[in-house]
């Protein structure tokens, strides 16, 4: 993966660079282990895991480091940090606590955790001051309890 494969104004090039280093270190691991419980699973007589989710966790992270993920099929291909943090969830899920590479995946899901949550309350912040720079709704009648002209009128009361 590619540091500028990361698209969101909310991320930094210095945090884009992180998780792209981060990411490249782990994920031949990640997608060694996810190859090996999709096929230990699949040779299972009961399978103890989602295999086709796995499969697709697989897929997705293989287009995460390409930088041709689509959350949606309208966006250009990119990596998701959102995504990306949900796709290593699933891999930790399946990670033995034993397995050498456990520790470089947990840190990657903790830097992911991280910018997901940041760029969270960056969101927030930026809809709170959308919301701030319009005019709050008000009555049309300014919140008076007479009738309108028109009732008055009609009523034959002016």
């Amino acid at each position: 993966m590619i540091a500028t494969d990361v698209r969101s104004k909310f991320v930094t090039e210095t945090q884009a660079q992180r998780i792209a280093a981060r990411w490249n270190g782990v994920y031949p691991a990640m997608r060694s282990i996810l190859d090996t419980v999709i096929k230990a699973q699949r040779e299972a007589g009961r399978p103890t895991v989602d295999v086709p989710r796995l499969e697709q966790v697989r897929r997705e992270m293989g287009q995460q480091d390409r930088g041709t993920f689509k959350v949606c099929t309208h966006d250009p291909g990119a990596f998701s940090v959102h995504s990306a943090f949900s796709q290593v969830r699933e891999v930790v899920a399946v990670t033995s606590i034993g397995h050498p590479d456990a520790g470089p995946i947990l840190r990657l899901a903790g830097a992911l955790a991280d910018l997901v949550a940041s760029t969270e309350i960056a969101r927030q912040s930026e809809r709170e001051t959308a919301r701030a720079g319009t005019v709050p709704a008000q009555q049309v009648d300014g919140g008076r309890r007479e009738r309108a002209d028109s009732e008055q009128t009609e009523r034959g009361t002016r």
